[in-house]
């Protein structure tokens, strides 16, 4: 090994090594070499020399004649034929596949017929381990030999040896390559995380993707894993696990990454890197279970990137390939979507979040998930396999996160509802703990579902306590819909105003009767509930419910409460909105009493919180003429406190603006001196950013 030294202060040489670990190659840093290096041992990171060395100059004709039995063996097993079979109702055995790479060269696997090829029989070319994201991400993935003859076969039990489906599994052999790899479901993206993700590292992200909330920011919970839609034990599985499309499982890995608090992201730059290939590699797998990069034909489908045509007059070589079956979503593709849609309008850019909502929504309806036909007799679920099911309860899980995530995003987005109640015959989803143990439970324990969503709150998982509240807010926000018609007539509506009501007050009598059975001091909590869930439960329940009839009587819009052009302040909606307002800043106590960091649902919080404080906000800007009030200026203080918490646990632009408004309004009722002339204007200005009123977007800027 050639060394030189380098001249330093402490007149200590450095020796020059031939090769850095992974580590450190991919941020750039000094590597001594070492197994573990220094670097990875300090900060308690997966210490590999994975990376194949590369050599200076052409290949030379050696390696050329190595590779050629490789492309002959390829291309006698991409004429083997593959069976389809239905992988929503299917699970076979984990079985031999190829490795799924990046957009371009999924392109150039496809091979066609003169006579029109079968979608299923799409073959992925081994010669294509080097995607666009890894080049964009600076990586260096190359084919390796026994890579290459793994990836030749293929096998008859496969729907296709191509991520389109989600019983497509991995090469057994894999994973003798990534012995660190503790759950064999991710097998099949292994190869497009090699050299840049562990897959101890990425077995940890699956771990907190499945962790619970909690009450603590020590818990390493996702905000965005709103709920379990699979079974941590049927994904997780040793021998038999759950066989997943490679887009959600890199779907899965992306959304847990954009939070996870471990070493490997402390690195300056590291996260935004780590999420970064993520998504290029979920879009990789995506692109071609997306049907809307496809269209149909006389006699098939064809890609949308094949009927492109250059607009310079230049004639395209680019053959249109005409294949007679064309995708086949699953739930998987849901589930794909709804994550997308759920990060991104958690984060900055949240418009852009509506591609992949639409998408949901519109394939939930495709798929036939708001409709249960086959469930239409009244027959109890005891009557079917537990394979059969597992599969109907993920449909209907997928379906009612959709559901709730339909009237959460309507709300912060001051939009219709895409899914109707009217056009919804679905199942109840089964309660979590009995969801989750579903292998150990008897059939014959399993309750019997009704059709509709739960209106009276039950238990600590999300459908149980969240879905009621979702389907009562659906049900307000049609109501102001139709207020607000500009043809048809509409009456005062108080027999809808009177039903909605009647069902808040039954599902707060139901959270009154699930905390007397879940906190009792001497019998204890029913099931696999703890008592910190059942607090955290009650007092977010107590909370979302008095925003809820805040909602119902008063106004969406912060200036236009302010301005007050319709003498809303002299009706009887005002006296009980301000009297639900009041009593939803008393439960903002309760609730950081048990969960100080409001870390247990903060990705969905943020929306209610912001709504529960307009009525208080208008009451601090009139201080000033009806004399200071106290309590007012307490519930104020209790409000910022919640928005500056809940920044730090996840943050958010439109709460950073709302309690700048909060701020600036004490602080000009406490000292009137010394306010700037111009404060009312700027407030005015930061409230205007996000309306409420017809026609305009909420946050979705």
């Amino acid at each position: 090994m050639d060394t030189f030294s380098l001249p330093s202060n402490n007149n200590r040489s450095r020796t020059r090594i031939a090769r850095a670990c992974d580590q450190c190659n991919l941020s750039r840093t000094r590597c001594n070499g070492k197994t573990p290096c220094g670097r990875c041992l300090a900060l308690n990171l997966t210490c590999q020399y994975d990376r194949e060395i590369k050599k200076r100059g052409r290949r030379s004709n050696a390696s050329k004649q190595n590779l050629r039995p490789l492309r002959s063996v390829t291309a006698r097993g991409s004429s083997e034929p593959n069976d389809n079979e239905d992988s929503d109702t299917t699970r076979p055995s984990r079985s031999t596949s190829v490795n799924a790479m990046g957009g371009s060269q999924l392109r150039r696997g496809l091979v066609a017929s003169q006579e029109g090829d079968q979608y299923d029989r799409l073959q992925l070319s081994p010669s294509t381990l080097r995607s666009p994201h890894d080049e964009r991400a600076g990586l260096a993935v190359v084919a390796e030999p026994h890579q290459t003859l793994h990836s030749a076969r293929t096998d008859s039990s496969s729907s296709i040896a191509f991520p389109f489906s989600p019983r497509v599994t991995a090469s057994q052999g894999i994973l003798l390559q990534y012995p660190s790899c503790r759950y064999p479901c991710l097998e099949t993206i292994l190869p497009g995380l090699k050299g840049f993700m562990s897959p101890n590292e990425a077995c940890n992200l699956l771990d907190i993707f499945f962790t619970e909330p909690g009450n603590s920011l020590s818990s390493s919970h996702c905000p965005y894993a709103l709920t379990t839609i699979l079974r941590k034990s049927s994904l997780l599985h040793q021998s038999r696990p759950r066989s997943t499309s490679p887009a959600l499982l890199a779907t899965i890995l992306w959304c847990v990454a954009q939070t996870a608090d471990r070493r490997i992201y402390y690195v300056p730059g590291a996260r935004e890197r780590i999420t970064s290939h993520l998504y290029s590699l979920a879009m990789s797998y995506l692109r071609l279970r997306d049907m809307d990069n496809w269209h149909r034909v006389a006699g098939g489908w064809q890609l949308e990137d094949d009927c492109t045509v250059n607009v310079d007059g230049c004639q395209s070589d680019q053959a249109r390939r005409t294949f007679s079956a064309g995708p086949q979503p699953t739930v998987d593709d849901v589930l794909t979507f709804t994550l997308l849609a759920i990060v991104i309008s958690g984060g900055v850019f949240k418009a852009d979040c509506l591609k992949w909502w639409n998408k949901a929504v519109c394939l939930v309806k495709y798929l036939g998930y708001h409709t249960e036909s086959g469930l239409m007799d009244n027959t109890g679920v005891s009557n079917q396999p537990l394979a059969a099911i597992e599969v109907h309860e993920e449909r209907r899980r997928a379906f009612w996160l959709v559901y709730v995530l339909d009237r959460h995003l309507a709300l912060s987005f001051n939009r219709p509802l895409d899914i109707l109640d009217a056009e919804c015959q679905v199942l109840s989803p089964l309660p979590e703990d009995i969801w989750q143990n579903l292998d150990m439970i008897s059939p014959d324990a399993i309750p019997r579902p009704v059709y509709g969503p739960p209106t009276t709150i039950s238990g600590p998982g999300l459908f149980e306590y969240f879905l009621p509240l979702m389907a009562i807010l659906g049900d307000i926000i049609d109501l102001r819909l139709r207020r607000h018609h500009p043809r048809l007539p509409v009456d005062d509506g108080s027999s809808c105003l009177d039903t909605i009501r009647q069902a808040l007050a039954h599902c707060e009598t139901s959270l009154g009767e699930f905390a007397a059975a879940a906190m009792s001091p001497t019998d204890p909590p029913p099931g696999t509930l703890t008592k910190t869930q059942a607090q955290l439960v009650v007092a977010y329940g107590a909370y979302i419910i008095k925003v809820l009839y805040v909602l119902l009587h008063g106004e969406w819009d912060a200036v236009s409460m302010l301005e007050d052009h319709g003498n809303w302040i002299a009706s009887p909606s005002f006296s009980e909105c301000a009297s639900n307002s009041i009593a939803a800043a008393q439960s903002i106590t309760d609730i950081l009493s048990v969960d100080p960091e409001l870390s247990f649902m903060p990705y969905l919080f943020g929306i209610y919180l912001f709504h529960g404080s307009f009525v208080l906000l208008l009451f601090a800007e009139r201080m000033p003429q009806i004399g200071p009030n106290e309590s007012v200026e307490q519930a104020c203080e209790v409000i910022i406190r919640a928005h500056e918490v809940s920044i730090v646990t996840l943050s958010t632009d439109f709460q950073k603006t709302f309690r700048k408004a909060f701020r600036s309004i004490l602080y000009s009722v406490r000292r009137p001196d010394s306010v700037d002339p111009e404060f009312p204007v700027l407030r005015k200005e930061v409230l205007s950013m996000y309306r409420w009123t017809m026609g305009y977007r909420g946050l979705c800027l």
